[in-house]
């Protein structure tokens, strides 16, 4: 009955476990709320930093446009200064003196140009007939910047045709030391240069114009990436400049910079952005709050969630699974203690708590009718006197009586009274080892006198064993099988009944018989070993079934009974019974009841 309680060890482990199910639930319907919340939280940003980055690259795009448009301006200077005729009719000016009156008018043309042309710091022309360097300059201009610009036009541009093929198409930057510039210059056909410079340190993008706060940058950067002003900045922040990059890109170690670029129409050079990611999100306080709070409200309104699941299902149902399982360890009076749960769970609790009240006394009325069973077992088997064995006594008794053996009747008398005293006494579950061995010798020896010198018994028991509880006829029952079928009248039979204390599986009781008669018939041990009737010319045998139907009983199915056949021939009987406590019912050690 017990058996249909059976709970899981773990049911946590399996899909099957209402637990299981509903904290699966709770995750389900949970998590992709704040996976949602997450994306949206992201998407947010991410849009708020496209936003930003495509208005800071249309700020630089104006920017970019501005700075080209000037650098164009002075493009069409440079050309138009080359048409002037003073500079493209020098070379025909043969007189010393007019060829310095030329110098000194295209010198005041650039002294005035210079004035227009704020984005540059100079403008040069170089005459190579007269290996004269006019320049006129901005006065952020300093000597070092001049005097390189001056040697390096004179000593490298002029002479050098591979770096007039390869710079004179665009603005380029040339680097110095610690000081880059971007240069343009123009080769006329007499080798004349005309240009202009501009320092990179003082061509810096107004950071108020971009919004971009005190933490930001803008940097002219190189095709190849690299920083021609604010070089410390990159340095500090770790930032990474990616010219490839067409949209915006994150970047920074120590803090995170939004950054755009945007590529110079006019000259070799990029002006880049970086933009500090709080200044970004400084825009948006509300959701900056929420994408810091999000994660850690998200995580605890999951363990709310779980706590209050654990609080309303998870500990009643864990109450009763534990409950459960003790009733499957065999501990009927297991109740449940009245919590404070939901009506639902109380009804549950009184419903389990009624039906183990019903189970406890439907369990003591079963096992009082097993009881009542065992009793009526043990006195329908107490009653079954062979009739044969009654009669035959009986004749015995009248021999004797007329061949007046007075010794030997009185002999016989006393045996079958003890016989019958122990045959007939009731309400006896148990009997002790040593009371039952007596009673074997009292059958056996009136056996013996029935049959002289057909019979030899030998009864082996130490000494310790004979206080032992052990059922009533247990022996009786085998020993009266084995004289039935042993004796032939042909040959004596020896009868052993050896006692010994067993070990393995289980401390107990190893009880052998073995006789030299003709053994078991053939299918009469499998049929005693699977309990089917046996019923032959004298009737129904029903002996050996009882006797095993008694020991399952009494020791809970730990009783071992085996019958095997010896060789050449005789029966072998081996009981294995373990040590029944002595406070057996109906069982008083010391002693057989009278009747």
């Amino acid at each position: 009955m017990l058996r249909t309680l059976r709970i899981r060890q773990n049911p946590f482990l399996t899909w099957q476990s209402i637990r299981v199910k509903m904290l699966a639930g709770l995750f389900l319907i949970v998590t992709p709320l704040i996976a949602f919340l997450i994306y949206s939280n992201v998407y947010a940003i991410h849009t708020v930093r496209t936003q930003v980055a495509e208005s800071s690259k249309d700020l630089l795009s104006l920017y970019r446009s501005q700075v080209d448009a000037r650098l164009q301006e002075a493009d069409n200077y440079l050309n138009g200064l080359m048409l002037e005729p003073e500079l493209s009719d020098f070379d025909f000016y043969t007189a010393a003196d007019e060829r310095l009156f030329v110098k000194q008018r295209i010198n005041n043309n650039l002294s005035n140009s210079i004035l227009r042309y704020s984005v540059l710091d100079g403008l040069f022309v170089y005459l190579a007939s007269d290996d004269a360097f006019l320049y006129s300059f901005q006065t952020r201009s300093t000597y070092i910047d001049r005097m390189y610009l001056k040697d390096y036009i004179v000593s490298d541009v002029s002479k050098s045709e591979s770096l007039q093929r390869e710079h004179m198409k665009n603005w380029y930057v040339q680097r110095s030391g610690d000081q880059t510039y971007l240069i343009r210059f123009f080769v006329m056909p007499n080798q004349s240069v005309v240009g202009a410079w501009i320092n990179m340190n003082a061509f810096k993008t107004p950071l108020e114009l971009l919004g971009i706060g005190e933490k930001g940058a803008a940097l002219l950067v190189d095709d190849r990436g690299n920083a021609l002003v604010n070089q410390s900045f990159i340095r500090d922040t770790g930032a990474e400049i990616k010219p490839d990059e067409e949209s915006y890109y994150l970047t920074g170690e120590t803090e995170r910079y939004l950054t755009v670029g945007e590529r110079s129409h006019e000259g070799d050079f990029s002006l880049y952005a970086f933009i500090p990611e709080e200044k970004i999100l400084q825009q948006l306080p509300t959701l900056r709050a929420i994408s810091f709070i999000l994660p850690f409200a998200s995580i605890l309104i999951l363990l709310l969630g779980l706590m209050l699941l654990r609080k309303t299902l998870l500990i009643p149902l864990n109450r009763l699974l534990k409950a459960m399982n003790r009733i499957q360890q065999g501990n009927l009076d297991t109740q449940i203690k009245q919590f404070p749960t939901s009506i639902e769970f109380r009804a549950v609790n009184d419903t389990f708590n009624n039906m183990m009240e019903q189970i406890k006394n439907l369990r003591i009325n079963v096992y009082e009718e097993q009881l009542n069973k065992q009793k009526a077992e043990l006195q329908h088997l107490q009653l079954q006197i062979k009739p044969h064995f009654y009669i035959n006594t009986l004749n015995l008794l009248h021999t004797l009586a007329r061949t007046r053996e007075v010794k030997l009747l009185e002999e016989l008398s006393l045996y079958l009274i003890r016989y019958f005293r122990y045959m007939f006494q009731s309400n006896l579950s148990f009997v002790t080892l040593k009371d039952e061995l007596q009673h074997v010798r009292n059958y056996l020896r009136i056996q013996e006198l029935r049959f002289p010198g057909q019979l030899i018994p030998e009864i082996r028991a130490p000494e310790f064993l004979l206080n032992t509880p052990v059922p009533p006829l247990v022996l009786q029952t085998f020993v009266e099988n084995a004289v039935k079928h042993a004796i032939t009248l042909d040959d004596p039979v020896y009868l052993y009944i050896e006692l010994e204390m067993s070990e393995q599986p289980q401390a107990g009781i190893q009880i052998q018989i073995r006789d030299t008669g003709p053994g078991f018939q053939e299918g009469v041990i499998r049929k005693i070993d699977q309990e089917e009737r046996i019923v032959d010319e004298d009737g129904e045998h029903i002996g050996i079934r009882n006797l095993k139907q008694r020991l399952r009983l009494l020791y809970h199915g730990q009783g071992e009974v085996t019958l095997r056949n010896a060789a050449p021939h005789g029966a072998i009987i081996e009981i294995t019974l373990p040590f029944a406590p002595e406070n057996r019912p109906n069982y008083s050690p010391g002693g057989t009841a009278s009747c």
